[in-house]
């Protein structure tokens, strides 16, 4: 189904919601690693791929690539990266949010709200794509 075309003005916020986030406050690099993961968490294969070619182009190291399924036991993300990996699994399970007061450590007012909606944009696409993709 090509549901942008069968909803173009809908499906068009969306996207363009979605590219605004590379005009974020974000850094590009947190950005792409949340898009995956919450696609990764989702089981988005059409999304993983679009992010992963896109982390490719950012030169994120393979190994962080490789071991993102398995941040919560690995050593090579940063204490930053961590948080929001943290808030990502968080926002996209809906469990309680215990990891916003950490945030704070390395995120501004702006940035947490940037990196909540980055999570839950993707979150939308990803159920697009998953239940309406052919």
């Amino acid at each position: 189904m090509n549901y942008a075309e069968i909803s173009k003005d809908t499906v068009s916020y969306l996207y363009k919601s979605y590219a605004s986030l590379k005009n974020s406050s974000l850094e590009p690099t947190v950005r792409i690693l949340l898009e995956l993961r919450t696609s990764q968490i989702n089981g988005c294969a059409y999304c993983c791929g679009l992010h992963l070619e896109e982390a490719r182009k950012f030169n994120i190291p393979q190994e962080k690539l490789d071991l993102l399924a398995a941040w919560h036991t690995s050593t090579i993300f940063t204490d930053k990266e961590v948080a929001a990996l943290q808030w990502c699994e968080e926002v996209t399970r809906l469990n309680k949010n215990k990891t916003r007061e950490l945030l704070k450590a390395y995120y501004s007012e702006r940035e947490i709200v940037d990196l909540t909606a980055c999570v839950a944009i993707m979150n939308a696409l990803n159920r697009m794509a998953i239940n309406l993709r052919d």
